[in-house]
């Protein structure tokens, strides 16, 4: 018979997320703390929100007392600790009214300096992302918030008319998921990427040159290095790509060329090309 881990019989294996391998008290901190605390708002308020707890990441005595109430209703011990079967207690019971999983937002913005499950999940969806979006920086996957963290957040929101920010707050957590989703499914999501007001040309550099080479190397065919350089290959494609696109062939990305590659990309995403 397959073990059970709540009043639900949600079973073990199924449970998502799965816990995180440390338990959380009082004094702990971060997305974990903040995904019970939504969790558990569910158990105190119900689906729809409320504000028993402040979703905050914090483990405070508010959050022991939640966890109390919780346990001893689902016939835990309620020693106000989230170890392996609390955690999957409240999952379950959360997935089972509010069809949750690890895709859900914890209820935090996820920022430099934090580590976590939460972190490791947009680290692996970014990287997997890189493929269809190289614009996008590869980074380890290590659950830890750095800087190469927050440049692929920042090359993802650029690229989907997001805040830029380099932060995974809701709008960008729920889009990162959507577009993975999409990606997945074999029908990509269309960029937006907006012009960044200033022509490219050779010596420019930052994020929009990486995503001018990437979206030139998906029309073209070409195999321009995605750094962010703009550098004589970048101009002979650009070059290539105005004379295609019937655009003045000047070798620099204006307003222009610009509003043509970005649909030109788009185009290739779906095989329209």
């Amino acid at each position: 018979m397959q073990k059970t881990n709540c009043s639900t019989g949600c079973p073990v294996v199924t449970v998502d997320p799965v816990y995180p391998g440390t338990a959380l008290r009082v004094g702990s901190t971060g997305s974990e703390v903040a995904r019970m605390q939504k969790y558990l708002n569910v158990f105190l308020a119900g689906c729809g929100g409320g504000s028993a707890l402040t979703v905050d990441g914090n483990f405070g005595s508010r959050t022991k007392s939640a966890v109390e109430a919780f346990q001893t209703a689902h016939g835990l011990i309620a020693d106000g600790v989230i170890g392996s079967d609390t955690w999957n207690a409240v999952v379950c019971a959360y997935n089972g009214v509010c069809s949750g999983s690890a895709e859900t937002y914890p209820g935090i913005t996820l920022r430099p300096g934090m580590t976590g499950q939460d972190v490791l999940l947009m680290q692996q969806y970014l990287n997997e992302l890189s493929a269809t979006y190289p614009g996008i920086s590869v980074q380890a996957a290590d659950g830890a918030y750095g800087n190469a963290m927050s440049n692929a957040a920042r090359q993802f929101q650029y690229q989907f008319s997001l805040s830029a920010d380099g932060l995974i707050g809701t709008n960008t957590w729920a889009r990162i998921v959507s577009v993975h989703t999409a990606a997945a499914s074999a029908n990509p999501s269309f960029v937006t990427t907006v012009y960044p007001g200033t022509a490219l040309r050779v010596g420019s550099s930052g994020d929009h040159v990486r995503f001018a080479q990437s979206y030139l190397n998906g029309v073209l065919g070409t195999q321009l290095t995605v750094d962010g350089m703009f550098g004589a290959a970048t101009q002979e494609s650009v070059r290539a790509f105005q004379q295609m696109q019937g655009l003045s062939v000047d070798g620099v990305i204006g307003g222009a060329t610009w509003a043509a590659l970005i649909p030109a990309f788009n185009a290739t995403l779906r095989g329209m090309l």
